[in-house]
C-alpha cells in the first residue's frame, strides 16, 4: 500500500509539492499580473522609499516606483526569456542528438564533435558577450541563451536515443524495414520523454537564473524594463 500510494499525486515528495503550488501561483501572476498592478516605470519622488502600505503592498524604490509591480513586472519578463529560451535549446538539442545517435556515419559523429564543441565553452560567458555585441532586448536575449546551452539536451537525447536503437523490438521493427521517421516516432520519442521532460524543468531553473544574472549586469534587459536582475543591482551595495 505504501509503495502504491508512492505512485500517486499525494506521494510526491513535499518539495515536489511546494514547486508545483508555487508554478500554480506564478504562472497567472506572470500573465496576467501586469495588466491589473501599477504602472511600474512610474516615478513618483515625492514617495521614495515609502515602507510597505496600502497604496504600495512592498513599498517603493528610491525613484518612488512601486516595487510590487516591478516584481511582477520582471516575473513575466524572466518567465517569457526562460520558457523561450528553453524551447530553443530543446528543439535544436533534442533534433542534433537524434541525428546523432546513429554514430556509425560521418555526419552523426560531426555532429557529436560539434556538441562537445559547443558544450566545452562556457555557455554563460558567450551568451554575456554575444548579448553585449547584438544588443539587449527579450529577442536577442532568448536566441542566445538558448543557442548557448542545447548541447546539454543533445547529450541527453544522444545517450538515450543510442540506448533505444539497440532495444530488441526496435530492431525488429528496422528489420522489417520500418520507415527510419516513423521508427522514430513510435519507438525511440515515447521513450525520450521522460528524460526530456525533466530535462525542460532543470533548464528553464537555470535560464531564469542566466537571465537575471545579465539584467544584474545590465546587458540583458533594454534600458527602464522591470526585471528581477536590475531589482538587485540597484540594490547592492557600492563600496
Amino acid at each position: 500500500m505504501a509503495e502504491r500510494g508512492a505512485m500517486t499525486g499525494a506521494g510526491l515528495p513535499w518539495s515536489a509539492r511546494v514547486g508545483l503550488a508555487l508554478l500554480v501561483l506564478l504562472v497567472p501572476l506572470a500573465l496576467a499580473g501586469p495588466a491589473f498592478a501599477p504602472d511600474p516605470r512610474a516615478v513618483e519622488l515625492g514617495e521614495r522609499l515609502l515602507a510597505p502600505g496600502a497604496g504600495h503592498w512592498l513599498g517603493t524604490d528610491q525613484l518612488g516606483r512601486s516595487v510590487a509591480s516591478r516584481l511582477v513586472s520582471g516575473l513575466g519578463w524572466s518567465f517569457s526569456i526562460a520558457g523561450g529560451a528553453t524551447v530553443i535549446a530543446c528543439l535544436v538539442g533534442s533534433l542534433v542528438g537524434l541525428a546523432s545517435a546513429r554514430a556509425t556515419s560521418l555526419p552523426a559523429r560531426l555532429l557529436g564533435e560539434l556538441t562537445a564543441l559547443v558544450q566545452s565553452l562556457p555557455s554563460f560567458v558567450i551568451a554575456m558577450t554575444a548579448v553585449a555585441i547584438f544588443g539587449n532586448g527579450g529577442r536577442s536575449v532568448t536566441l542566445v541563451l538558448g543557442l548557448a546551452t542545447w548541447p546539454v539536451f543533445a547529450r541527453v537525447v544522444q545517450a538515450e536515443a543510442s540506448s533505444l536503437l539497440v532495444r530488441e523490438y526496435v530492431l525488429a521493427a528496422r528489420a522489417m524495414q520500418m520507415n527510419t521517421l516513423r521508427l522514430y516516432a513510435h519507438h525511440v520519442l515515447p521513450g525520450l520523454v521522460p528524460s526530456i521532460v525533466t530535462l525542460l524543468c532543470l533548464h528553464f531553473a537555470e535560464m531564469l537564473i542566466a537571465e537575471s544574472a545579465l539584467s544584474f549586469l545590465g546587458i540583458g534587459a533594454e534600458l527602464g524594463q522591470p526585471t528581477w536582475g536590475v531589482m538587485l543591482s540597484n540594490r547592492a551595495p557600492t563600496c
